[in-house]
């Protein structure tokens, strides 16, 4: 897919164009990359690089946050600016892509399971998966309509510094025991970059070189715009 358009998925209730051509023995694997991206850094790109790699997925789509339901005490970067540095970073990388799907969402939260949802009609010739940290695993019960989530979709789960994955049977308690398994067995092992969007804004913040953090593109983008000259909240 072309990573010079953004997906425009805001809109599931118009009908979808029907498949053309004859059917693939094996659906493309379509990785769902969400995050707040603010900025998308050297470490997001390294993991989506990892994870095409590892033939864990064909493509990874990233979905920048709009409204995170569980962050409501974060001022996040506008909508505009982090769009427009996802676009720059991911347009030399064909098998990334880019949805504002979330973005667009103008009333209430951003809930993984709708997100998924619409995606699924979007590309319903790809296999979806979800594409999340370890320390995510281990809040993953208190995200909304959770074990819904669980059993209707497939993860890929990535390591993080420092946190330990959860139990089988603090998982099996949580979800079940054939969900606590499917769970453990999509944690995927790859050497994932320390790199975080908080060291990026605090590193700028500090006048601070953030040329082996982010594309040069992206510094670019930074500088011209004045972005994270004074050190912001914000998720990684």
């Amino acid at each position: 897919m072309n990573t010079e358009q953004t997906y425009d998925t805001h809109t599931p209730e118009e009908p979808l164009p029907p498949n053309q051509g004859m059917p693939h023995a094996e659906c493309p694997k379509l990785a769902v990359f969400g995050g707040a991206f603010d900025p998308i850094h050297l470490g997001h790109l390294s993991l989506a690089e990892a994870i095409v790699d590892a033939g864990c997925a064909d493509e990874v789509l990233f979905v920048p946050t709009g409204a995170p339901p569980h962050k409501t005490d974060i001022e996040l970067t506008s909508p505009e600016h982090r769009l427009a540095m996802l676009g720059e970073a991911l347009a030399p990388h064909p098998h990334y892509s880019l949805s504002d799907i979330e973005i667009r969402r103008t009333e209430g939260y951003s809930y993984t399971i709708d997100t998924l949802a619409v995606l699924s009609r979007v590309f319903p010739e790809h296999e979806i998966f979800f594409l999340m940290g370890m320390d995510c695993l281990a809040a993953l019960h208190t995200w909304h309509r959770a074990t819904e989530l669980v059993q209707r979709y497939e993860f890929i789960i990535y390591p993080r510094p420092g946190v330990i994955p959860p139990s089988f049977a603090e998982l099996a308690n949580l979800f079940g025991r054939r969900n606590a398994r499917r769970l453990l067995d999509a944690v995927v092992q790859l050497d994932v970059s320390p790199i975080s969007a908080t060291q990026v804004r605090e590193s700028c913040a500090a006048g601070r070189d953030i040329e082996t953090l982010v594309p040069g593109k992206i510094c670019g983008y930074i500088e011209k715009h004045g972005l994270y000259a004074v050190e912001e909240r914000a998720t990684v």
